[in-house]
This record gives structure tokens, C-alpha cells and sequence, in this order.
């Protein structure tokens, strides 16, 4: 897999997931962040009547702007790691999935912090007349907190990643397996088989580690729209349990297991099958080597 082909078939697969999963991803932060809403169908059908549809596009600009080298990041280290642990890479250990999976997720945590804190302070802009932009926001935390004031909540989008994407992999690579049985290769399973695979590892990294997303989304929009409240993510972790209690760390994972389906069960296919078209130009002499 040369550099080339990791862009540009991240690109794709990071692009296909983020569109399809974002308005779920607003519904989930507005969920994570303010008691506002009874539920999933009601904070969707307010936020379209109040602010209209587009607002759950909100914030997208930001993680789709750096998709690229997300993906490239994520699914390359996995795969480079994957390969210096793993002899039969077509067929690997679960163990050795989630070991390279939470590798690639440590990498992609440290990407994604930022582009996180800037998604989540674009989503919780609630009024329609505020024309907020990408660029406000980022001047904003500046001037505030100065340039270190982007890494806030990095340590638990960090954490996040490492569970989730260890998760993901290891899930995705048992489902894999448990399809092809004995003898059937990857190739010999249908698209079904792939995006069932991707889908359920993605409802389960999500629902194992949903509360880590919630202290994540309310480390990152304090201090936005007023003081700062929690010094830590473990302040933040005890004041949430002491005040919701464990029910309320999993608000919004109604949205978030919905959104992850769809979301994750594009993704894997899409990059699986940009990379086989991408080598077969290549052996076809109709892209440079």
C-alpha cells in the first residue's frame, strides 16, 4: 500500500462515513451536552423545525477537511502494525487486530483532538442567527487559552480512540471470521457480509465506550458559553456520575448506536474497495507505479 493509495482511499472511506453519520453525531452531542431534549426524535425534529436541516450538518467542515489524513493514519498504522506482529495478515488473531487496532487509535486520537473540540463547539451553536464558522471558533479558544487551548480534552479523545478502535478491529475481524468459517477467503463473502461486519464493530466499540465519548464532548464545549467547570476529565467523570448517575453517562447512545451502523458499515467496505480499484489501475497501466 503505497502513501497515494492511503489518502486517497481514507479519503473516501473517511468522507462516505462522516456524511453519513453526522447528523447523528449533532442529535448525539446536543444529547451528551444539555438536558433540552426527550430524546432522540424530539432534539432531531427540534433542531430541523428551530434551526433548521442543515444544522445537522453543522461542524462537518472541520473533520472533513482532515479525513484524509485521519484515515490514512488510521487505517495505514493498522495495517503496518498488523503486518509486524502477524504472520498470515489475510487471516489474523483477533489479539493481534486489537493490538494494532488500539495502536492506530492512540495515532488517531492525537489528530483528531483538535478537529474534535472545533466539530463539538460548531454543534452546540444553538442560535440560527449566529453565523459561527470554523474560524471563529478556532479564534476563539486562541484568544482565550492561546494556541495549547486547541489540545483541551486530547488525553480522553485519546482514550477514546485507543478503546474504540482496538474494539473496532477486533470485532470486525471475529464477525470476518466467523463468516468465512474454514474455508472460504474474504474475497468469497458478499458485500453483506462486509458491511454487516463493519456495522456491528462499530455499534459495539461505541456502546463499550460510550461514557469516555460523553465526558469527552463535555470537557470540550466547557468554557465555551460560560466559565470552565471542570479542571479534569476525571473531575469532570465523578461531578457527571454524582449528578446523572451511570444512566446518565449513556444519554444519547440511542443516536449514537443508530449513527454508528450506518457509518461504520460504509466505511471498511469503502476503503477495502477504493484500494482494490486504486491496484487494479495500477496493474492495468493506467496510474503511475
Amino acid at each position: 500500500m503505497s502513501l497515494v493509495d492511503g489518502f486517497v482511499a481514507g479519503s473516501v472511506a473517511g468522507a462516505s462515513g462522516l456524511i453519513v453519520g453526522h447528523p447523528f453525531d449533532t442529535v448525539k452531542v446536543r444529547l451528551q451536552t444539555t438536558t433540552s431534549y426527550n430524546g432522540v426524535l424530539n432534539c432531531f425534529k427540534r433542531i430541523v423545525a428551530e434551526e433548521g436541516v442543515m444544522t445537522l450538518f453543522r461542524g462537518m467542515a472541520a473533520p472533513l477537511a482532515s479525513v484524509s489524513v485521519m484515515n490514512a493514519i488510521f487505517f495505514g498504522l493498522y495495517t503496518s502494525v498488523l503486518q509486524s506482529i502477524e504472520d498470515n495478515i489475510d487471516k489474523p488473531k483477533v489479539s493481534s487486530a486489537y493490538v494494532a487496532g488500539t495502536v492506530s487509535g492512540v495515532a488517531a486520537g492525537l489528530v483528531s483532538g483538535p478537529v474534535e473540540l472545533v466539530k463539538c463547539r460548531l454543534q452546540v451553536a444553538t442560535e440560527v442567527s449566529e453565523k459561527i464558522t470554523n474560524r471563529d471558533v478556532v479564534k476563539n479558544i486562541i484568544d482565550k487559552d492561546g494556541v495549547r487551548g486547541l489540545t483541551r480534552g486530547i488525553e480522553v479523545t485519546v482514550l477514546r480512540e485507543l478503546i474504540s478502535c482496538g474494539l473496532y478491529f477486533a470485532s470486525y475481524e471475529a464477525i470476518i471470521q466467523y463468516f468465512r468459517g474454514e474455508d472460504r477467503t474474504l474475497g468469497d463473502l458478499n458485500p453483506g457480509h462486509l458491511l454487516a461486519a463493519g456495522g456491528v464493530a462499530g455499534m459495539v466499540s461505541w456502546g463499550v465506550n460510550y461514557p469516555v465519548d460523553v465526558i469527552k464532548s463535555r470537557i470540550q464545549i466547557d468554557g465555551f458559553r460560560g466559565p470552565v467547570i471542570y479542571n479534569s476529565s476525571r473531575c469532570c467523570f465523578h461531578q457527571l456520575k454524582s449528578e446523572v448517575g451511570w444512566r446518565g453517562l449513556y444519554r444519547g447512545v440511542t443516536a449514537t448506536l443508530v449513527r454508528a451502523f450506518p457509518t461504520n458499515a460504509v466505511m471498511l467496505p469503502a476503503y477495502s474497495i477504493t484500494m482494490t480499484l486504486l491496484d487494479s489501475l495500477r496493474n492495468k497501466n493506467l496510474l503511475y507505479q
